[in-house]
């Protein structure tokens, strides 16, 4: 036989003895299981199931089944042993991830209910964790309580950076932490770092009372000096309306900072100005903020007249002194804005019972972008008259322009001499305007001549008849 045919098989030897000079060094217990297992592998020792997960990672994910003991599971680390009540204890002392497997040792007590696995012992996959400043850190502790009864931990954390610190838990704020004997939780600290924090390595202390660890974050670069925020990034308005977006910039360093306002993303022929507020009408090209301390102000978007309705996006960008530019997208919607103007030659009119006589209505669609349609007149007149309107309706009229109207009217031929009074009230689908004529009916002017030759050929026959038979 060849000496590379004999290596591997020595090499698994050394290995199984090394576990079980490991495990012996732990007095009290006896090796039942020394080996290798595969990822989702399960071995049965002292009446327990143990089951293998292993992914990339520093630990091996271990779960255990017994009639006698609750289910465990937890992730135990490289180099450390897991306890599962006074049954067993699961060592893992190499993994490798290529193959999927681990080598890993499980032992029973040698004396039956005693157990001389005491102690808590915590440990954190990811105790080295690189930042920007400002960015909040997510470090999981795992507890594993060795003691013989259920504890509650309490947990505390200290850096001496003036971070805030805290430990959540299920989604919850928590400063003490029950874990069940022979079991394992694990609970995240927080650590939210601080804009202005200084480049380089940070170390935060871990305790739970008895057991204690140190986590570090490493300080990359400094992620910004100022917080900028908007309280409405998108917005809907009519062509021709004013728009503002308000904005507020909270400066985070300790000095007063001029923080640079521009926008990038404008259509063409499209304006802007950062003002102070929206009565104001000096402009800014940049914006001095107090240290710790906000500034409020607002960016004023000037589309021009002809633009067309549709989303326009674009957006806001803040410069800080250290050359930081800080961006806000924005969105504009903008609508088809109508407007209805309804004018005459004149609101007065006089005629005569029985004449028919002309309105001239003009109207024009004064508003920016969309057209009116479906546009008539709607006319209302005292009892009794004629009334009509040609056209009668148009379809539509675009932005700009004007269509004229001729309203014919005519008053009943015996109607008494007065003032009347005829409403025109133009309506659209999307807007309506109304306008008022005073009309004044008169009796014509030869009704005295006619009048009165009617009495003089009255008198005249009269004479005449006195004449040819008065004298009789």
């Amino acid at each position: 036989m060849k000496m590379k045919d004999l290596l591997l098989p020595m090499l698994a030897i050394c290995l199984i003895v090394a576990i079980s000079a490991t495990a012996l060094a732990d007095t009290g217990y006896t090796s039942l299981f020394g080996g290798w297992v595969d990822n989702g592998m399960t071995r049965q020792a002292n009446d327990c199931f143990v089951t293998f997960g292993i992914s990339n990672g520093s630990y091996v994910h271990v779960s255990v089944q017994s009639p006698d003991y609750p289910a465990g599971d937890t992730y135990v680390p490289t180099g450390n042993a897991y306890y599962y009540y006074d049954a067993i204890r699961i060592y893992v002392a190499d993994v490798n991830y290529n193959t999927s497997q681990a080598l890993v040792d499980i032992s029973k007590p040698t004396t039956s209910g005693s157990s001389s696995a005491t102690g808590t012992k915590i440990w954190c996959d990811t105790p080295g964790q690189n930042a920007l400043g400002g960015d909040a850190v997510t470090f999981p502790i795992t507890i594993q309580n060795n003691n013989a009864g259920d504890k509650t931990y309490s947990l505390s954390a200290s850096s001496g950076t003036g971070w805030a610190l805290s430990f959540q838990y299920s989604g919850k704020n928590v400063y003490q932490l029950y874990v069940p004997s022979a079991q394992t939780r694990t609970v995240n600290l927080v650590a939210q770092t601080a804009y202005d924090s200084t480049i380089g390595e940070k170390t935060i202390s871990v305790s739970t009372g008895d057991a204690g660890m140190d986590v570090h974050v490493d300080i990359t670069s400094i992620n910004q000096s100022a917080g900028v925020s908007s309280q409405v990034s998108s917005l809907i308005a009519g062509i021709g309306d004013k728009v503002f977006y308000s904005f507020s910039v909270q400066n985070l360093q300790s000095q007063q900072n001029n923080y640079k306002l521009a926008v990038e993303g404008l259509p063409d022929n499209w304006y802007y100005q950062y003002l102070d507020s929206q009565a104001s009408t000096s402009q800014m090209a940049e914006v001095a903020v107090p240290a710790q301390a906000t500034k409020n102000f607002v960016l004023q978007i000037l589309p021009p007249v002809s633009v067309t309705a549709g989303d326009y996006n674009f957006t806001a960008v803040i410069t800080t002194p250290d050359n930081v530019t800080i961006r806000q997208p924005l969105t504009l919607k903008l609508t088809s804005s109508v407007s209805m103007g309804v004018n005459s030659d004149k609101l007065a009119y006089t005629s005569q019972p029985g004449q028919t006589f002309d309105i001239k209505v003009y109207v024009s669609n004064t508003g920016s972008g969309g057209a009116l349609t479906n546009v008539y007149p709607d006319i209302t007149a005292p009892s009794g008259w004629v009334v009509s309107s040609s056209p009668a309706k148009v379809n539509s009229i675009k932005a700009g322009e004007t269509q004229a109207f001729t309203v014919s009217v005519q008053s009943p031929g015996n109607i008494v001499a007065s003032d009347y009074d005829v409403k025109v009230n133009v309506k659209s689908d999307q807007a309506q305007s109304s306008s008022d004529y005073r009309i004044t009916i008169t009796t014509s002017s030869i009704i005295p001549y006619v009048g009165g030759g009617i009495i003089l050929v009255v008198l005249v026959g009269l004479v005449f008849l006195y004449r040819k038979y008065g004298r009789r």
